[in-house]
């Protein structure tokens, strides 16, 4: 033990605790732990393929040993999960193999001694299965320590008796079938007598009636597939059922003429066809995702609890997606044990390990919860120790705002222990009696025309260009219109109002949508003067401060600025609402993410700010000392805020800054010339695209909790067919992202 404990772990001919690699799995028993571990290895260092292909292929060899026994066995998903789950076991060993504890000691030699026990991939009522008392008696020997007896020649008794079973079975099929046909023809043979008979007896039967009717013979099997790629892609996309597609396709057959005896249209052949066609496409998806072009990468998250496969209980899912430029591949949306931040961690390193691009990742975008920021336990810092290196923080800037505009909410309106929202329950109720011409503008109350007066155009100005961009979600748009009819002007597509939508605590945009609505119809819908001043305070700080901020919040480059803009904002909205100042301050300086040195070099490219500004932070990246900080964000108190009101964008930039040039392989030989001229300057302009494609908003991993909220209970219960059925429907979509025939006339 203590040698193979002190194996040199650098040694490429061997595996820690295991020994020598092997290309195959030989002898005469059934394979054992470790045969598999050291096959495994073979086909990851040596074939160079990943964990999930490599235990792939070694239940491929396993498989074969347990044919030969004719024990039944699982299926290959799960086995290749027991694979997949004795290498993660064994890495977690090799993680800590310089670790000499008792109980380290323990592990790797409870590790080892299981070593040649016997990798068993049995069903679990095999015992019940076999009929064989041999075959019964081998597996109980093979699972005992040891694995006692072993696979020889042929039984021939045996052999000879599933012989004569077999010719048994046939002759009865035969003789079944040969009595089938012949009471078929003496069915032809009387019906068409007793046709003939009744034409003669009939002297009133149009003579061109035709009498004798075809024979019922058995039914034709069609030998004619019309399934294609595209067509079995349209199905996963609609989520057809395999039944449901039967139905589609014997009437799109026939309204198109065709013989639908000849087709292959049956749910077997079709179920069969779509599994088939996810799994290659699943492959080709990954061979076509082309590692030597993609440039550095930024890893998505987010968590969403959803019933089980199964249906019995609820799981976290965790979709897991790489965005690089204008590509945004889906990784994988695993099942994981809990939200915690280590499960977390473990399961997109997995995936980064899957898709070979652990050397690529060179940021983080996901919400700021403790689970994903924390500071000892946060998948964050995890998933740093796990790559082993420095990785940077953006930390979904759409997630900020929504923490802020729920506190501010709170502060007007006491939430409910339920999760709706009484007072927007309530409008949602009335909706119906409400007359929508008759609304009222928010700029015709006095109050709201003495405070905004003076930023209206700004605000209009703004909503309008806004409204010219392309918006990822209806709400947005809807949002835009109502802060445009809110200053009493008209949206582009005219003044209409939708149905009150959502109200659960966790929409955020809800609560602002609601409020401008509530407002709006204030002549109709009966408000206390409580509740009217706390809706018109709410909708005096989403149209003053928040609109902007939400919409400019996906640009990198405008984020550092914008932060500080906020805060300098709040600090004089103070006069206006006290109370929602101070919470609003209270959390942003909880978020400083975006005004660390790193992080708020990105200003660099931020074409919003002034020469002398951008000349101040280029001294200051020169000349500014600071201590290399381990933190990701500016942690500071409540009262310590105050004094951003006095700071500028570059008192954030100092020597660390450089990092973030590095880390993106941008020069800065531009630094040395005048700011007015970087515009046209090649290594500024790369830099520029290089930071504004960087995702500081995860709605990319919001999407993907929306793809598989769509499909986790349909279409199927196979966890691998699963991962196949999103990343074909995340390609169809991304192929056809409309339903115009120009679009989907292209191919898939």
């Amino acid at each position: 033990m203590a040698s193979t404990s002190q194996m040199n772990l650098c040694d490429t001919n061997k595996i820690y605790l295991i020994g020598y690699m092997s290309n195959q799995i030989v002898g005469s028993k059934l394979p054992s732990n470790k045969q598999v571990l050291c096959v495994l290895f073979y086909n990851m260092r040596v074939v160079n393929l990943n964990v999930h292909d490599s235990a792939s292929l070694v239940y491929n060899e396993i498989e074969i040993f347990w044919q030969k026994t004719r024990i039944p066995i699982k299926k290959k998903c799960h086995s290749v999960k027991k694979i997949q789950s004795i290498y993660n076991e064994w890495r977690k060993l090799q993680k800590h193999a310089t670790r000499k504890s008792l109980s380290d000691t323990r592990n790797e030699e409870d590790f080892v001694n299981k070593l040649d026990d016997l990798f068993d991939i049995a069903h679990s009522d095999a015992l019940n299965l076999i009929k064989i008392e041999v075959d019964k008696q081998f597996l109980l020997a093979q699972r005992e320590k040891g694995r006692s007896g072993c696979m020889l020649g042929v039984d021939k008794f045996n052999e000879k008796c599933e012989i004569n079973q077999q010719n048994k079975n046939l002759n009865i099929i035969q003789r079944k079938r040969k009595a089938y046909d012949e009471m078929e023809v003496l069915d032809h043979v009387v019906n068409s007598e007793m046709l003939y008979s009744s034409s003669n007896s009939s002297s009133e039967c149009d003579e061109t009636e035709e009498l004798i009717e075809k024979p019922n013979l058995p039914q034709i099997r069609g030998k004619k597939n019309i399934l294609t790629d595209k067509l079995a892609a349209a199905f996963d996309r609609c989520k057809i059922s395999d039944r449901d597609a039967v139905h589609i396709l014997m009437a799109t057959a026939e309204s198109f003429g065709l013989d639908t005896s000849e087709l292959i249209i049956n749910k077997t052949s079709i179920n069969n066809f779509r599994k088939r066609f996810r799994e290659n496409r699943m492959k080709k998806i990954s061979n076509n995702f082309n590692l030597s072009t993609l440039g550095p990468c930024t890893i998505h998250w987010d968590g969403k609890l959803l019933p089980s496969l199964s249906g019995h209980q609820l799981v976290e899912r965790l979709p897991i997606i790489v965005s690089n430029n204008n590509i945004e591949q889906l990784l994988d949306v695993p099942e994981i044990s809990s939200g915690s931040g280590q499960s977390q961690a473990a399961a997109v390193y997995a995936a980064l390990e899957k898709w070979s691009l652990t050397d690529k990742v060179k940021s983080l975008c996901c919400d700021t919860t403790a689970s994903n920021t924390g500071r000892l336990k946060g998948a964050c810092i995890l998933l740093e120790q796990m790559l082993g290196r420095d990785i940077l923080y953006l930390s979904c800037r759409h997630h900020i705002y929504e923490i802020i505009l729920k506190s501010v909410f709170e502060v007007k309106f006491n939430t409910s222990s339920g999760p709706d929202v009484p007072i927007f329950n309530k409008f949602q109720k009335c909706w119906q009696n409400i007359n929508k011409t008759n609304y009222l503008s928010g700029i015709e109350d006095t109050v709201i025309l003495e405070k905004l007066k003076t930023k209206k155009d700004d605000i209009l100005k703004f909503s309008f260009e806004q409204l010219q961009k392309y918006q990822p979600r209806d709400d947005y748009k809807e949002l835009l219109e109502l802060v445009i009819i809110f200053f009493g002007e008209t949206p582009l597509n005219g003044i209409y109002f939708k149905i009150p939508g959502p109200i659960h605590h966790a929409r955020w945009m809800a609560k602002a949508i609601y409020c401008l609505k509530i407002f709006l119809f204030r002549g109709q819908f009966e408000l206390s003067i409580k509740e009217l001043n706390n809706i018109r305070s709410l909708c005096i700080f989403i149209t003053s401060l928040y609109i902007k901020q939400w919409f400019s919040a996906p640009n990198a480059a405008l984020a550092p600025n914008l932060d500080l803009q906020f805060i300098k904002n709040i600090i004089d909205y103070e006069p206006i609402d006290k109370d929602i100042s101070k919470v609003v301050l209270k959390k942003i300086s909880g978020h400083l993410w975006y005004l660390v040195s790193e992080t708020a070099a990105m200003a660099f490219f931020d074409d919003d700010l002034c020469e002398d500004t951008k000349i101040k932070m280029v001294n200051s990246l020169n000349n500014r000392e600071e201590d290399p900080c381990t933190n990701k964000r500016i942690v500071v108190g409540v009262n310590e805020i105050y004094d951003f009101k006095n700071k500028n964008i570059d008192d954030f930039i100092s020597t660390e800054s450089k990092k973030l040039f590095e880390r993106y392989d941008i020069e800065t030989d531009f630094l040395n010339i005048n700011p007015l001229s970087w515009k046209d300057n090649s290594q500024y302009i790369r830099g520029k695209i290089i930071v504004n494609n960087l995702k500081v908003i995860n709605d990319l991993a919001e999407r993907g909790v929306k793809l598989i909220e769509e499909y986790n209970n349909i279409l199927t219960k196979d966890e691998a067919q699963k991962q196949y059925l999103l990343q074909i429907v995340t390609e169809y979509r991304r192929c056809f992202p409309n339903c115009n025939k120009s679009t989907l006339c292209q191919e898939f």
